[in-house]
């Protein structure tokens, strides 16, 4: 065989190579790290995630962290995939930082949402829209504190903004950040005493179920309307994930009720949210099979 013609099929066989390993279909299932926001309905998302990753044959090791946290996690490289960002809106600025090194890798479900609530006790005559809150007769009983989360957190940076947009601050009110703990004490407390209270919140989220609470309109739209929430990879993941991984998770979608039955399963009834989502596997096995086949 003559030197050039040697050289032409070294050179086919790695054109081949390249193109079956860019394609994943010769790829193994290799170990993964995923990174999860610490708040409870993204991390029982999450264990259903590796749920789907465990049965496509990797292994996942979890780590924890502030939004902040984990979206760095996943743009550095820390970790390969992330749950989640709420897009188009949710969490634009947090994408818009970490888009140049972070990819769209499938869509988990839809309809995430930011908005404010207050119990259902309070009359919806007299509240009903955010501009009510300024009335003299509902800021006269309302508590003036707001509490949000930390100050990474889109719940919190928009409920700020909205003091500002809609002129509560001349009437008293004020955003309060913090932690999960005074934040789920203070509206528990406030129900138990039938105060009226305004709560910022979020879909998917238990308490909208424990809780009978009424979100307000919000004619200005601060708070931007419904998401699509994504699983999020480092560059160049997907190209090193097998097929057969990367159509199982294309094939996951699940209903916002689904992650609100795994977060209330967690919160209420004191599971993990590895149990938690172990639970709705065992409720949908059907659907479970789909993602992942026999």
């Amino acid at each position: 065989m003559s030197r050039a013609r040697a050289v032409s099929l070294a050179i086919a066989a790695v054109s081949v190579l390249a193109s079956q390993l860019a394609s994943g279909a010769e790829a193994k299932p290799g170990p993964l790290v995923v990174t999860r926001i610490n708040e409870t309905f993204y991390q029982a998302t999450a264990a259903l995630v590796v749920d789907v990753l465990t049965a496509m044959g990797h292994s996942v090791t979890v780590i924890d962290g502030t939004h902040s946290a984990a979206y760095e996690a996943v743009k550095d490289g820390t970790a390969d995939l992330c749950v989640g960002f709420w897009l188009p809106t949710g969490h634009e600025q947090a994408w818009s930082r970490v888009k140049d090194s972070v990819t769209e890798l499938s869509t988990i479900y839809e309809g995430a949402r930011f908005f404010w609530a207050v119990p259902s006790y309070v009359p919806e005559s007299e509240v009903s829209s955010i501009d009510d809150l300024t009335k003299p007769a509902v800021s006269a009983r309302m508590a003036k504190t707001i509490r949000g989360l930390s100050l990474d957190a889109t719940i919190t940076t928009e409920s700020a903004d909205a003091i500002g947009a809609y002129g509560l601050d001349r009437a008293g009110y004020h955003v309060l950040p913090g932690e999960f703990g005074p934040w789920k004490e203070a509206l528990t407390n406030a129900i138990k005493d039938q105060a009226w209270v305004v709560e910022p919140l979020w879909e998917p989220y238990y308490f909208n179920r424990l809780y009978s609470l009424r979100p307000l309109k919000d004619p200005k739209n601060l708070f931007k309307g419904r998401n699509r929430v994504i699983l999020a990879a480092h560059n160049g993941v997907r190209e090193r994930l097998p097929k057969k991984t990367v159509d199982a998770l294309n094939r996951m979608r699940v209903r916002l009720e689904d992650i609100v039955d795994m977060d209330f399963d967690v919160n209420v009834n004191s599971v993990t949210p590895e149990v938690a989502a172990s639970n709705w596997i065992h409720n949908h096995p059907t659907q479970f099979k789909e993602w992942v086949g026999n």
